[in-house]
């Protein structure tokens, strides 16, 4: 047959409470946790590792650094350093009008003379002020290009113009005049001025 259960005034005091001499069981400390237990093995997880080893390694620090400046302060002299020379009897040396001789030494000797800056030091403007290096322009290369296809542009209508003129000077130079005959001094004129044109871009 099954044993039936005791009541709760079977219980006695003995079991109850537990005898002196009996140590309770110590609970074991738990670690603090960064972040939700259940992360999957990625990025999050690997971030919330990093920071909970981080702030272990700060704790760490912060109780070495702690260790160090109670043995530094139980090492430290009872007499505070900076006290009255009248408390530590001794006298104070009076005040004289006298220089020291290192200041002596120094002011007997030669003065330098000065190094000659270089010429990348000296930009300083007109009250002697440091001269700013002008700002580079954002869009100086795209300026600079410009400035190139403007240049190109108007050599370009140059050439059209002269050529042009020759073309209309050789033509007046090649009509016959009132003989029939041509003019070969002005055909000449036009010809030397192409050549030379020629000559000067070559």
């Amino acid at each position: 047959m099954a044993a039936t259960k005791r009541s709760r005034d079977e219980v006695t005091t003995e079991e109850k409470r537990p005898t002196e001499g009996d140590a309770a069981p110590m609970k074991k400390r738990k670690g603090f946790s960064v972040g939700p237990a259940n992360l999957p093995d990625g990025t999050y997880r690997r971030k919330t590792q990093k920071i909970k080893s981080d702030l272990i390694s700060k704790a760490k620090v912060k109780k070495a650094y702690a260790k160090v400046r109670a043995a530094e302060l139980a090492a430290a002299p009872a007499r505070p350093i900076y006290t009255n020379d009248e408390d530590a009897g001794e006298k104070e040396e009076p005040a004289t009008l006298e220089l020291h001789p290192d200041r002596v030494a120094m002011l007997n000797e030669p003065a330098p003379e000065p190094t000659p800056q270089s010429q990348r030091g000296d930009r300083r403007d007109a009250n002697g002020r440091r001269a700013r290096k002008p700002k580079p322009s954002a869009f100086s290369r795209e300026l600079e290009i410009a400035e190139a296809r403007r240049k190109e542009a108007a050599k370009r209508q140059e050439d059209r113009d002269f050529r042009q003129k020759n073309r209309e000077a050789m033509a007046r130079a090649r009509r016959p005049d009132q003989q029939g005959k041509r003019k070969l001094g002005r055909e000449s004129t036009v010809l030397l001025d192409r050549v030379q044109r020629m000559v000067g871009k070559a």
